[in-house]
């Protein structure tokens, strides 16, 4: 590591270039390791990164690697659009093997959030192209993407505010219909879901960029 106080690992093609085991060599000397994304249409939980630690293996899909240093907190900062079931699904698989991740992994309230519906859309799309399909993983990223840029997205925060939330998902979802057609999305039962996700993600929430300032003047390392 450089005497930088910050450092940024950047793929410059299209995955696969072994970022993650890059981070995790490097995380043993970061204080914070946020996972960013400077790419419009690739920061969700299409990622994946295995880690081997003591013979024990990590997949990372979503969360920053930088996990697998004890000491460090990790951040998916505010670039990254977050499928909210698949957070829990992935933190939890962690823990199970032994990772204590208590304390060390925030998310940005500015996070764009993926929904079933994206992922429909997502396959829906890919039909719709037939033979010149571009192969996505259909986990509702570029959709969701699509909502950020055309600023109909809702972000972590608007999780807090359930009214504006609502209002906002059931606008979206409309849009979607006018768009594709019906297909099958129960509405009110993702918003009662995502009620309860939002109580349980309230402790991992955080104003990243207040965040990240306050510990580069406390002279820390982010990778």
């Amino acid at each position: 590591m450089s005497d930088n106080k910050v450092s940024v690992v950047l793929g410059t093609q299209w995955g696969d270039e072994g970022k993650g085991k890059l981070v995790d060599i490097l995380a043993k000397d970061i204080d914070v390791c946020v996972r960013c994304q400077v790419s419009i249409t690739a920061g969700g939980n299409n990622a994946g990164h295995t880690i081997v630690v003591g013979g024990v293996k990590y997949a990372f899909h979503m969360l920053p690697s930088g996990l697998v240093n004890t000491e460090c907190i990790s951040v998916v900062g505010s670039g990254v659009v977050v499928h909210l079931p698949s957070f829990f699904e992935e933190l939890e698989d962690l823990e199970a093997q032994g990772l204590d991740c208590n304390g060390r992994l925030f998310i940005s309230d500015r996070c764009h959030l993926v929904f079933d519906f994206h992922q429909i859309v997502d396959g829906m799309k890919e039909g719709e192209l037939g033979r010149g399909s571009i192969g996505t993983t259909k986990k509702g990223i570029g959709p969701a993407y699509s909502s950020k840029a055309s600023r109909s997205g809702l972000r972590v925060h608007h999780l807090y505010h359930f009214d504006e939330f609502e209002k906002r998902l059931r606008t979206i979802v409309a849009a979607r219909h006018r768009r594709y057609g019906d297909f099958e999305y129960d509405v009110d039962a993702e918003l009662q879901r995502y009620q309860k996700l939002a109580d349980r993600l309230r402790p991992f929430v955080i104003d990243s960029v207040e965040f990240l300032h306050k510990e580069l003047a406390a002279g820390k390392r982010i990778l």
